[in-house]
């Protein structure tokens, strides 16, 4: 019987792939032991990796391919097929969907459990994680919240703009 061997922890898998030096990761996991923040975000705030350095390295560690968000590649009609509370806590974000799938936006890989309200909404398609930089999914997420209140004042005031 094959023996599994535990996953690399992302930091090891850094030093492996020269983005940061083990002086920089023991700096940044002593800050960890006295901060509990995410390591990655030690990282990036010391400037020891970038953004997209630890996006690329999260995306190996974890399996969960990563790609830049930006508003223009958001089909806003799988968005609006959702409702607002299953992205109310800001974790996730639907991006795009075919007769199969629904790809959604994460940033923090570890939320991966939270993507069990957009699956009960999503049917019978599968739900594709994709990591995205925090930064990106607060910007979608805050222009999706603009065009639900345009939505609620629109609906408020009538078509004509009149109560």
């Amino acid at each position: 019987m094959d023996e599994m061997r535990p996953a690399k922890r992302i930091g090891e898998l850094m030093v492996e792939r020269g983005l940061v030096t083990r002086e920089q990761l023991d700096h940044a996991l002593a800050e960890q032991r006295l901060t509990k923040e995410f390591l990655g975000t030690i990282l990036v705030r010391e400037g020891y990796v970038t953004p997209n350095g630890l996006l690329s390295a999260l995306s190996e560690r974890f399996g969960i391919p990563h790609e830049s968000l930006r508003l223009e590649r958001v089909d806003w009609g799988v968005a609006k097929q959702f409702p607002s509370s299953a992205l109310a806590d800001g974790k996730c974000f639907p991006i795009r969907a075919n007769d199969e799938s629904v790809t959604v936006a994460i940033a923090n890989p570890l939320d991966l459990g939270m993507l069990s309200g957009i699956e009960r909404v999503a049917g019978f398609r599968r739900v594709q994680p994709v990591l995205v930089l925090e930064q990106e999914l607060q910007t979608v997420l805050k222009a999706y919240q603009q065009q639900v209140l345009r939505g609620i004042i629109q609906n408020e005031l009538g078509t004509d703009g009149r109560r």
